[in-house]
This record gives C-alpha cells, sequence and structure tokens, in this order.
C-alpha cells in the first residue's frame, strides 16, 4: 500500500470515528458489524467527500464493506480541483471547478457541486449539491442554483434562481457521435445557449430548450418544458409551457389590475411586456 492510499484509509477511518464516537475501527472493520444503516453510510460519505475532495458515487456507498474497501474504490486522481472555501463561509463548504473555470468571491459550492472549463460564476452565488454548471456558462451574481440542477452554456442574469432539477439546454440537435460515426466533442455543435433575465426564477425540474430566453423577474413554473421565449414578469406552466400570467419582482402573481397580490406595487402594460408604474420606498 503507498503513502497515499494509506493516507486515504486513515481519512476514511476518521470519517468513521466522526459519525461512530466512541468507537475504535480498523482498516478491515465490517461496516455491518458498526451497525451502519443506509443514512450511516451517506453520512459516512459527506464526511469523506469533506476530508479528502473525492466524490463517493452511490454504487461505491453501497458496495463497500470496511473502511480500507471503500479507500480502494476511490479514484486515485481527479481532474477537476477541490475548493475549499475556508476564507469565504462559515461553516466551509466544498465543490469543485476545473482549472479552466472562475468562480467569484463567496460563491459557496456544496457536495459534489462542479464549475467546468470554461464556465464563469460570479460573487456571492450558491451551488447545491450536485448542480453542474457547463463550458461557456455565465453566471451572474447572487444566482442560487438548486441541488442536481444542470446548467449548459446559458447567460444567466444577477439574481437569477434555478430551483433543484431543473435543466436548461444549448444544443439542439442532440447526438452521441457525428453522421460518420465519430464520437462529438465539443467542437462537433453550434451552440444555442439560453439566456436568463434579471432576476429571473427557474422552477424546479423545468426543462428550457436551447436558445430561448427567459426575461428579467419572469417564473417559469415547476416541471414546465420551455420552448419558446418568456417575456419580462412572465408567468408560464405547462408543457409546452404557456403563459397564464405576469408575476411581480417579489415573486408573487399580479390580479388583474396588475397589482401585485402580496406587496405594494403595481404595474401597466407597454406592448407585450410589463413596466413598474409604482416602486414602494424603503419604508413602504
Amino acid at each position: 500500500m503507498t503513502a497515499a492510499d494509506q493516507r486515504l484509509v486513515e481519512q476514511v477511518l476518521g470519517a468513521l470515528r466522526h459519525i461512530r464516537p466512541g468507537t475504535a475501527p480498523g482498516p478491515d472493520t465490517d461496516f455491518r458489524d458498526l451497525g451502519l444503516d443506509s443514512l450511516d453510510r451517506l453520512t459516512l460519505a459527506v464526511t469523506v467527500e469533506r476530508a479528502t475532495g473525492l466524490a463517493v458515487p452511490g454504487p461505491t456507498l453501497s458496495d463497500a464493506a470496511t473502511p480500507a474497501d471503500l479507500a480502494s474504490r476511490l479514484p486515485a486522481t481527479d481532474r477537476s480541483a477541490p475548493v475549499h472555501q475556508d476564507h469565504r463561509s462559515d461553516p466551509p463548504e466544498l465543490g469543485w471547478f476545473d482549472a479552466e473555470a472562475s468562480v467569484g468571491e463567496g460563491t459557496r459550492l456544496w457536495h459534489q457541486s462542479q464549475v467546468a472549463d470554461g464556465a464563469v460564476v460570479g460573487a456571492d452565488c450558491t451551488l447545491g449539491k450536485g448542480s453542474f454548471i457547463g463550458a461557456g456558462s455565465t453566471i451572474g451574481d447572487r444566482v442560487k442554483i438548486g441541488n442536481y440542477s444542470n446548467v449548459f452554456g446559458a447567460d444567466v442574469g444577477d439574481e437569477a434562481m434555478i430551483c433543484p432539477g431543473a435543466l436548461v439546454l444549448e444544443d439542439p440537435a442532440p447526438r452521441a457521435t457525428t453522421p460518420d460515426g465519430r464520437r462529438k466533442g465539443p467542437e462537433d455543435w453550434t451552440r444555442h445557449p439560453v439566456t436568463i433575465g434579471t432576476g429571473a426564477t427557474i422552477g424546479a425540474a423545468a426543462v428550457i430548450a436551447p436558445g430561448v430566453t427567459v426575461g428579467p423577474h419572469a417564473l417559469v413554473a415547476l416541471g414546465a418544458v420551455v420552448m419558446r421565449d418568456v417575456p419580462a414578469h412572465g408567468l408560464v406552466i405547462g408543457n409546452p409551457a404557456r403563459q397564464v400570467g405576469w408575476v411581480c419582482r417579489c415573486g408573487h402573481s399580479l390580479d388583474a389590475a396588475l397589482r401585485c397580490t402580496d406587496c405594494p406595487r403595481t404595474y401597466r402594460r407597454d406592448g407585450d411586456e410589463l413596466a413598474a408604474e409604482h416602486q414602494p420606498g424603503p419604508l413602504e
């Protein structure tokens, strides 16, 4: 066993002692003898990820029988660099960004989130567990990206929110191979990136088709499949998505008179868009 392998085993043992205080497991202690249930194993995986910077895939987590076995199943290397953000958050978070990616000050990357080469993420963002920001994406400041959402090449404005499980796509003709049978690479398609405006919200499990523009402060309902542009402040639902109303800057619906149902803001129509007629002051 190499020194690196031994260190990895010690890190797994340290994580195990953290979730089973008072025990003294060895490298070959059977997890069943420690009474680890599925929740304990998940806690162990998260603790190991924090300690090592290595992802613990589901099959690895379920198949490993002992600390040494778990350590042996972890990848020896990873092309992404771990981001320990001790200077940015308390407690520190752990995520990943590739060598050519950029992540702004104060941005928090949770477990297994990844920012790919060529992607840019602004300041004070939150990237949830398992989220992925693909090459060519530009994420503004104070954006929230929910757990397990995927953003491929999109331009996302400041203060937008992409809820858990959402898909923001860029390839209008997805194929695994070229017509001559060669595996496709990044150079083999024409990008049609999505644009998401300032303050817009993409609901949980929604799908945004390549090339679509979602206007500022629009709201895409959960599970919607958006195939065409959404105007600023527009509310769309369904598959395919249709506009059913308007929403305020605060996220609540407007009534028939274009008044917010939750705050003092009112709006007026300006063609196919909305224009704010009254903006409440700080004491309103």
